[in-house]
């Protein structure tokens, strides 16, 4: 079994190292009092989350309403404080242990009102095979819920179902494509370091405009939503790749 950083700030900086990929990645740093003041002056609405974790476990969202009101979401709990101490405070009362990230919060495209995001596996047979992306689907959250897991209610569906709702077959195809490009330049910036790497799941979400945004790279991917789509072809591929993936 091969070991990966499961630090999501070092694996971050990883793929910084690539321009392209780097533009992607929403802006993202170590939470403290200063950096979550900084980051909610610049963009108003951020989430915060364990460094180290999955399944979107511990992620909190807060908003910046007005100068003195902030507005601080975690699972189903809503509440309002007015300083950035009091905001601290309430992040710290609820939060596991270790260190906590702050990352730009993105206006994500919304399938039937709800917000939804793209789980993105790539994968290769061994260390020396090209990469290829072998399943996308869309996690579209649960009412009143501020994350897309399916551990914490999401729902899942075809990509083609949830982009055809805001665009033509064309540029749902043009998406998909630009999709796939950034993927597997993450995939190959991520194996400059950790060579051995044959399989990544991509959490990438697509905003208003249509922008791509990469919220996490995770080195043991979660399959089982792609057991949930009625055509399980991906899933076989995903699995397919696995089973020829001996030690992974």
């Amino acid at each position: 079994m091969v070991k990966f950083d499961h630090n999501k700030m070092r694996k971050t900086r990883i793929l910084l190292r690539d321009s392209h990929v780097q533009a992607a990645i929403p802006k993202t740093v170590i939470l403290s009092a200063s950096s979550l003041r900084r980051m909610l002056g610049n963009y108003r609405t951020v989430y915060v989350k364990p460094n180290v974790g999955a399944l979107g476990v511990g992620v909190m969202r807060v908003r910046k309403l007005s100068a003195s009101k902030y507005e601080w979401r975690y699972k189903l709990l809503r509440k309002h404080v007015s300083s950035i101490t009091q905001l601290m405070s309430l992040i710290h009362s609820y939060k596991k242990s270790g260190s906590y990230l702050v990352q730009r919060g993105i206006n994500l495209m919304k399938y039937r009102g709800s917000r939804f995001d793209l789980r993105v596996v790539t994968q290769r047979r061994n260390s020396a095979d090209h990469w290829r992306v072998t399943g996308v689907l869309a996690r579209v959250a649960a009412p009143g819920r501020i994350v897309t897991n399916g551990s914490q209610g999401a729902s899942i569906h075809p990509y083609q179902q949830v982009f055809g709702a805001n665009m033509s077959a064309r540029q749902t195809g043009q998406l998909r494509n630009s999709i796939d490009h950034l993927a597997l330049r993450i995939a190959k910036r991520y194996t400059h370091v950790y060579t051995k790497c044959i399989e990544l799941g991509l959490d990438v979400a697509v905003d208003d405009n249509r922008r791509i945004w990469l919220l996490e790279v995770n080195t043991r991917p979660q399959i089982k939503p792609f057991t949930k789509l009625k055509n399980l072809s991906m899933y076989r591929t995903i699995m397919d790749y696995r089973g020829k993936n001996k030690g992974h």
